[in-house]
């Protein structure tokens, strides 16, 4: 006869423990927890990362919408969220992970005083700088954060005498006291600033920062610790597994999408510090689309003991903030002229198209804008043309397509220069850029008068597997290591910028040097409707069945 074991009731209250945590999907017990097992701090994050001024929110096709019904997401959206949970909850902090700067044509018109009315009616408890905060230059940075009602918080930035930022508000860190304990926010901006208009004077320290700052809250007191980055999906994993003392980790940058079935990881990323302890990871997409939320209990040593959350996507029907609805209405009918000037028209297509687009493969703005890029520069002697799939921040509409289109998908003002470079350089800057994670990101070329493949099952370096000099009229050359070859380009690119070390030595060509924006409009003009470009320009051997 099989006879029940008795077990003592501490045992046997930890064996149910270990048995609701396996049935409720959340973490299972560690060593410190079966020692601790009574709860301490259960703490909300609300987080957003990259809004990038999409102030309305987005369209079903994922542009920025310019109308708050029926669109997804939006500043309004965002600040009502997190006032009813203010209003359900006492435990709650809202953090804003950077890169509010750029991105839409509201921005690319009104620049960050637009930001600032809109953030006096945000409430959040701290944002950090993004990399884009700086592309107006430090001293318009400072007027910002002298305008901005929340703490900005970069325990890594130090601007150096002369710099705009030394007088600034930005802190290390702030400590926010919720239910009675002390929660400690630290900043990690975004150092990928010095081809922005970042003064020469601004500094940033590594990740010996994050933990000089930790150990001064630890010295506090604090036992409960968020980093606040800008620093990119697979840094923030790094940073979890390398430094002591943070409890979670919120960050930006990368635009990545955590959640069921997300190629990036679920949500959160659980990684283990130096000294075995649970770090959360966790971002939130881009464009305001998402708000995301972390539900964390910790222990009462202040360690993670079960967490649950995951992007909320902020739909039509959602409350949105009175004050922000009519802020977006009156800057919404100021656009009015920028998108009643039309410059061209396009048919109706199924090619690829937007942010997202770009970052991974051939997108119809990336090869409509490279296509206009080469054929301005050809009379100056260019045969390919380059452009950063970062550059496109918006999908080509169709139909009619105005200046406003332009602006909102080329918000940057990038000068365009001609370069000549080695068929060895080019084929390293190629490679660059898809050198991260999946051969995609900002950093992967558009290109015209060029095919290539890419395999990125291969080692980083090693991942272009041919590439060949198109003419335009079907005819294919494979591209010569030792051959000089004329090159358009943003000058962003040409002085080494996103890391593109081997395009700061090329020969200067003399040519005009048009604004990207401009140079796309003139060519619209000339080619409307617009033709569907020819495809084949970028191969994806990693994503062939």
């Amino acid at each position: 006869m099989n006879r029940i074991p008795f077990l003592p009731l501490p045992t046997l209250l930890l064996s149910l423990l270990c048995l609701a945590f396996f049935l409720s999907g959340c973490a299972a017990p560690r060593p410190s927890e079966r020692a601790s097992a009574q709860r301490g701090l259960e703490l909300v994050i609300l987080h957003v990362n990259d809004t990038h001024a999409h102030v309305a929110g987005i369209d079903e096709d994922g542009n920025a919408s310019f109308s708050e019904a029926g669109s997804r997401g939006g500043y309004g959206r965002i600040a009502a969220a997190i006032r009813q949970a203010r209003a359900a909850g006492d435990n709650v902090l809202a953090l804003d992970a950077g890169d509010q700067f750029q991105g839409t044509l509201y921005y690319s018109v009104h620049k960050w005083p637009l930001l600032a009315a809109l953030n006096r009616h945000l409430p959040y408890d701290a944002m950090t700088l993004g990399n884009h905060e700086f592309d107006e230059g430090c001293r318009e940075l400072a007027r910002f954060l002298a305008e901005t009602p929340f703490p900005v918080v970069a325990a890594n930035l130090a601007p150096e005498k002369g710099c705009p930022l030394l007088e600034s508000r930005i802190v290390p860190s702030v400590v926010r006291e919720i239910r009675g304990r002390r929660v400690g926010i630290v900043g990690l901006a975004n150092p990928e600033v010095s081809l922005a208009a970042a003064c020469p004077q601004t500094r940033f320290l590594d990740a010996a920062a994050l933990r000089t700052a930790v150990k001064e809250l630890e010295r506090q007191g604090v036992r409960h610790i968020v980093a606040l980055t800008h620093l990119g999906l697979p840094a923030d994993r790094r940073l979890a597994r390398s430094v002591d003392g943070v409890d979670v980790i919120v960050g930006g940058h990368s635009h990545s999408y955590l959640g069921p079935g997300a190629a990036e990881g679920p949500y959160p990323i659980v990684e283990r510090s130096p000294s075995g302890q649970p770090v959360l990871v966790v971002t939130a997409k881009r464009a305001t689309q998402y708000l995301g939320e972390l539900r964390v209990t910790f222990d009462e040593a202040g360690i993670p003991l079960v967490w649950e959350g995951g992007p909320r996507e902020l739909a039509p029907g959602d409350a949105r903030s009175p004050a922000i609805s009519a802020l977006a209405d009156a800057y919404t009918a100021s656009l009015a002229a920028f998108r009643k000037d039309v410059v061209g028209s396009r048919q109706p297509g199924s090619l690829p198209d937007g942010m997202d687009a770009c970052r991974a493969g051939e997108c119809l703005g990336g090869m409509m804008t490279t296509d206009a890029m080469l054929a301005y520069a050809r009379p100056y002697g260019a045969v390919i043309a380059l452009c950063n799939g970062g550059a496109m921040r918006a999908a080509l509409p169709e139909g009619r397509i105005t200046r406003g289109d332009l602006l909102t998908m080329h918000p940057f003002g990038n000068m365009m220069v001609l370069r000549e470079y080695s068929g060895g350089q080019i084929r390293a800057a190629l490679e660059h850029g898809v050198s991260g994670e999946g051969g995609m990101g900002p950093r992967l070329l558009q290109v015209a008068g060029l095919r290539y493949a890419v395999d990125a099952r291969r080692p980083a370096g090693e991942r272009i597997v041919r590439v060949a000099l198109a003419d335009g009229h079907g005819r294919a050359a494979p591209l010569d290591p030792g051959m000089r070859y004329g090159v358009i380009l943003p000058e962003y690119l040409a002085r080494g910028g996103d890391g593109y070390a081997m395009l700061k030595d090329g020969k200067a060509l003399p040519s005009p040097e048009p604004i990207d924006v401009d140079l796309v409009e003139g060519y619209l003009r000339a080619h409307d409707p617009l033709p569907l470009p020819a495809t084949g320009r970028i191969a994806r051997l990693d994503q062939e069945q």
